[in-house]
């Protein structure tokens, strides 16, 4: 069983099936840090609408909502880590700190046309990540 991992979620039904499968590597010593990114543009978008604060923060955990109260009728150890910056980079960066054993995320299901012109998140933490990745389907 992992002690550590880093679950990367942005609130979509693939972070939830990743969140469930995160259930079968941990036992009750495992701490899971939910970490969300919020992409450099969606936080000038928040801006230029007013957005801000606690309001802003509540909004973002909102989104996490249903993982969360999954862990909590789990009995899962959890902190939750809002992070900004462009989400590939900003996982493997947080992930590669030292402090996690392993990286849990969901795949959005690309098809090979769309992955090898957009690239995918999923993909460029697996090449980059010095821990162990487990994609979820």
């Amino acid at each position: 069983m992992y002690k550590s991992i880093l679950l990367a979620a942005d609130g979509s039904e693939n972070s939830l099936r990743s969140a469930q499968e995160v259930l079968n590597f941990i036992d009750e010593n495992t701490i899971v840090t939910l970490i969300t990114v919020v992409n450099v543009e969606e936080s000038k978008t928040d801006v230029l609408h007013g957005k801000q604060g606690h309001s802003l923060t509540n909004e973002r955990e909102d989104k996490l909502s249903s993982i969360t109260e999954l862990f909590v009728e789990h009995n899962v150890n959890y902190e939750v880590k809002i992070a900004h910056g462009l989400p590939a980079e900003t996982v493997v960066s947080v992930a590669n700190s030292g402090k996690y054993q392993a990286i849990v995320l969901g795949s959005r299901g690309l098809n090979s046309l769309q992955e090898m012109v957009l690239g995918s998140v999923s993909h460029k933490v697996a090449k980059r990540s010095k821990i162990p990745v487990i994609i979820v389907k």
